[in-house]
């Protein structure tokens, strides 16, 4: 522990305080953010399974279905993002292996793919599909049709002989016939037809068609069907020369959600992929405390073909030790910074295991508390002495407070400083930035600059519209100066990570409500770094969209502050609407402009 001089020490912990992002920030793991670290210890026997199951399922195209069980924190999402770090170290493997030797087993291809818990309790099957398209990426369908094409004639035998396409179609369509026909058209049209491609490519990502564009094409179906969209699954693993991992997470949500109709809609849809489709291996992470319920309901024959669960492991006091130190590694190297000769600073082992005493190795609770514990030494929120006391060696030193007269407000009590056992149990209350609360927070700064600016509008929360029969909601209308402003949030958790899939779904919302003559103008306030190809396409082709993005921290301030004096983001938000109000002034701080005059 003699290994950091002073100076050491203060340089390591400056660091800390100032960099923009502290050590274990990301507690939760997400499936649009790749972690960086992994102990896969505690997962190793589920790894061996996935990875014999892609193995068998490479040499015989048979699907196959996995359960992941674990307790809230134990790393099931975290889990994807191994799968995902192993995918691309085989894919390394196969570029740079030779010709196979006789008798060796030749290696496997294969590509892992996130499927969040849908966002609703119809058109699963769209949603899988979206899934699979955002995360092989577009260039999926120029891979799909043009082997397809090739196999059914479309080479071009010489400069002046093009290959027939509706000789081509129909050749396909033998191979792929009834519901796969409109399939087989968009392909051959997108691969072949360069002035149908671009319709043929918005079809095939889902977007909607007018019904001289669907003439065009020659196509009576949209592929949000779910047996169209089961047939274009079907295609594209019979054809991606690739085993394909779908990666179910979250799937106690839609009962949460929705109830268990929606639970049951999804277990069927499960068994449709796996008993219709070739080449999946399908995982489903699922709370443990759920699992019995989702056997009671799942039928006999999904529950006989169903592989044996395997079950998360929480960390072992080695593998905390491990993780902590390679976080810490990780940090430095970051920082362009050489790391501590002693891995666990700023923390030690007395820490650590008393970390890991009061979580049991749960993977979350871990981490969280590891922070907690760094923020309470880098900000000098309880000294060595204290720390000592509390029985604890810390060999990491807070940097030298300077000498000041303390300014004591005696019209306030005084606040205690927090033991390590308070820190241990205590439960820090966060604003939670959800769709809801940013939606409300959003519509009372356009009401309340509005009524400030003297305009005159109408407003309406959870403003609803109709699609034939089926009925649409949109997070809120505006009505100003005769635009009906349609204002719509995606269906996500929270705003520190990208939309992903939702983001795509929310702008199709205004992009239908707007083909219905419902609203005129519509705002996208969506999580910052949304992207996607369908969801930039949907902008691209609606600039009557206008989206506004925000991160976490701009979402707390803007549920904070709308009541008061609306922040910066909710003033943008609003000028959206009334574009003459002029920019953002900040609010003048009580006592600030006095203190100026004085300066």
């Amino acid at each position: 522990m003699q290994d950091l001089n002073e100076d050491e020490k203060l340089m390591y912990l400056d660091v800390l305080r100032e960099a923009p992002i502290m050590p274990f920030s990301n507690f939760v793991a997400r499936g649009d953010i790749r972690d960086r670290i992994d102990v896969s210890r505690p997962r190793g026997v589920i790894d061996k399974e996935i990875y014999r199951l892609v193995k068998q399922t490479g040499r015989d195209q048979s699907s196959r279905l996995i359960p992941i069980i674990g307790s809230a924190g134990t790393g099931k999402t975290h889990a994807f993002w191994s799968f995902k770090d192993r995918e691309i170290e085989n894919r390394k493997k196969l570029e740079q292996t030779e010709e196979i030797e006789v008798g060796q087993v030749e290696p496997v291809n294969w590509t892992i793919i996130y499927v969040p818990s849908p966002p609703a309790s119809i058109r699963v099957l769209l949603h899988v599909y979206t899934c699979i398209i955002e995360e092989v990426g577009p260039e999926i369908l120029d891979m799909v049709s043009g082997k397809l094409v090739e196999k059914w004639g479309g080479v071009k035998k010489g400069i002046f002989q093009k290959p027939k396409i509706e000789e081509i179609i129909q050749t396909g369509i033998r191979e792929f016939p009834g519901v796969f026909a409109d399939c087989v058209k968009a392909l051959v049209s997108y691969q072949l037809d360069k002035s149908k491609r671009a319709l043929a490519e918005r079809w095939l990502l889902g977007e909607d068609l007018e019904p001289e564009e669907l003439n065009e094409l020659g196509i009576n179906s949209v592929i949000e069907e779910d047996d169209i969209c089961l047939a274009m699954i079907k295609i594209i693993t019979e054809n991606i020369d690739r085993v394909l991992i779908l990666y179910f997470d979250e799937l106690e949500s839609p009962f949460r959600m929705h109830g268990e109709v929606a639970e049951r809609k999804l277990l069927e849809i499960l068994k449709r992929l796996y008993n219709e489709v070739k080449g999946l291996v399908i995982v489903i992470a699922i709370l443990k405390e759920i699992w019995p319920r989702i056997l009671e309901i799942s039928d006999d024959p999904l529950r006989s073909r169903m592989e044996p669960e395997q079950e998360l492991k929480p960390f072992s006091l080695n593998d905390l030790k491990i993780f902590f130190s390679k976080s810490m590694e990780v940090f430095w190297d970051d920082n362009n910074l050489s790391p501590p000769l002693y891995p666990l600073f700023p923390l030690n082992e007395k820490l650590i295991e008393m970390i890991f005493d009061k979580t049991k190795g749960n993977q979350r609770n871990s981490i969280k508390l590891c922070k907690r514990f760094i923020d309470m030494i880098v900000m000098e929120e309880m000294s060595v002495d204290e720390l000592m006391k509390a029985g604890v060696d810390i060999v990491a030193t807070a940097k030298p407070p300077v000498e000041a007269e303390e300014i004591v407000d005696f019209s306030k009590p005084r606040e205690a400083k927090a033991t390590i056992e308070d820190i241990l149990n205590e439960e820090v209350y966060n604003i939670n930035v959800n769709p809801q609360s940013v939606a409300g927070a959003a519509l009372k700064c356009i009401i309340k600059i509005g009524e400030e600016k003297g305009k005159k509008f109408k407003h309406e929360m959870e403003f609803k519209f109709k699609i034939g029969k089926k009925s649409q909601t949109l997070a809120a209308l505006v009505v100003y100066d005769n635009v009906k402003w349609g204002m719509v949030i995606p269906s996500c958790k929270s705003f520190d990570r990208s939309a992903g899939v939702a983001g795509y779904y929310a702008a199709k919302r205004l992009k239908d409500a707007m083909n219905e003559k419902a609203i005129d103008q519509g705002i996208l306030i969506t999580p910052k770094g949304s992207s996607g190809a369908k969801f930039e396409l949907i902008l691209n082709n609606t600039p009557e969209i206008h989206k506004v993005e925000l991160d976490n921290d701009q979402g707390e301030e803007l549920i904070m502050s709308a009541m008061k004096n609306p922040s910066r983001e909710g003033w943008e938000i609003a000028k959206i609407i009334f574009s003459d109000i002029g920019d953002y002034v900040p609010p003048i701080v009580e006592g600030e402009g006095a203190d100026q005059e004085n300066q």
